[in-house]
């Protein structure tokens, strides 16, 4: 028993590190240049649902044999992430051209997407709500006689290099210099002969990349619990960037840190004997434990200046 939950624990942290990890550096990026990004949940639930429906259509046509080598998933996982994107330029059209509230646009990306994934389920789906499927991750797995051991897999091989190319790219070049300056003073960046359009729409569409990303590691992991909607995840991973203080180094490592949490108030009712009757009680432990560490240091919080402030080039 105690191996089966050490393995279970193992898998379930390393699906939340990265899912939630890609998630609150999906929301750095955006608000690095000053673009709240609420739908990062919405973002997350489309990247899912189109992996769902890449996956279910290569599989169809690869048939049993090769569908079996899991190598597909090298295209489903970027076209997920396209789809991510493209439907972060919703947010970014609202946000940017059309200068509307950040929040209210965010919450309208997030109702429009559930509605979209569930449209998308019901015509893929066969009825069920779902594309019928079990999802075997690319990865290179070690078998044990209590269950699988994912030694090194792709979602941690992808979400490791997002992480050093984003840290690469945020703090050790003139592009990323740019980049956070448009969130902080876009109106010096301007006077500077910085686009601050331009890298706004960069911010957005990055951040709803990586968020397509995110979405299809949760459509690898949790195929049969998806209905619309990532459990909630985007908003969890914006309450870790809110607790990392936008900071790549500290949400990765505030991510690993509720990941052990996360994954042990997951496994534990099904392996401890006496527990398994509080299995709904469990799962709150993410949301509320992350509720509690926001409202701790919600005062010590500092995002970009100009997060969330709609930039008017002719007000300098």
């Amino acid at each position: 028993m105690l191996a089966s939950l050490s393995i279970n624990i193992h898998q379930n942290l390393l699906f939340f590190f990265c899912v939630l990890s890609l998630g609150a550096i999906s929301g750095m990026f955006s608000e690095k240049v000053g673009i709240v990004n609420i739908g990062i949940n919405g973002m997350m639930s489309m990247g899912c649902v189109i992996y769902l429906v890449v996956a279910q259509v290569l599989t169809s046509s690869l048939g049993t044999e090769g569908a079996s080598h899991s190598f597909w998933q090298l295209l489903a996982l970027p076209i997920a992430g396209i789809g991510g994107m493209l439907f972060a330029s919703l947010h970014g059209f609202a946000t940017i051209k059309l200068k509307s509230d950040h929040t209210i646009s965010g919450f309208a990306i997030n109702l429009l997407a559930f509605g979209l994934a569930i449209i998308l389920l019901d015509i893929f789906g066969n009825g069920n709500k779902k594309p019928a499927m079990n999802i075997q991750e690319l990865a290179y797995i070690v078998n044990f006689s209590a269950g699988r051991f994912e030694v090194f897999s792709l979602k941690i091989f992808v979400t490791l290099l997002i992480i050093v190319l984003s840290a690469i790219m945020l703090y050790m070049t003139k592009w990323g210099l740019r980049f956070r300056s448009v969130g902080e003073n876009p109106q010096a960046s301007d006077v500077a002969g910085i686009n601050v359009n331009s890298y706004k729409w960069q911010g957005v569409l990055i951040s709803g990349f990586i968020a397509g990303i995110a979405g299809g590691f949760f459509a690898q992991a949790r195929p049969s619990s998806f209905n619309g909607d990532v459990l909630g995840y985007g908003y969890l991973a914006l309450s870790i960037m809110i607790m990392g203080q936008w900071n790549i180094y500290i949400i990765s490592a505030i991510t690993f840190l509720f990941s052990g949490l996360y994954a042990f108030a997951f496994s534990a009712p099904s392996f401890i004997p006496g527990l398994s009757q509080y299995q709904a009680l469990f799962t709150l432990i993410p949301y509320v434990s992350a509720l509690a560490v926001i409202a701790l240091t919600a005062r010590k919080s500092h995002a970009p200046a100009a997060s969330g402030i709609t930039y008017d080039k002719s007000k300098r």
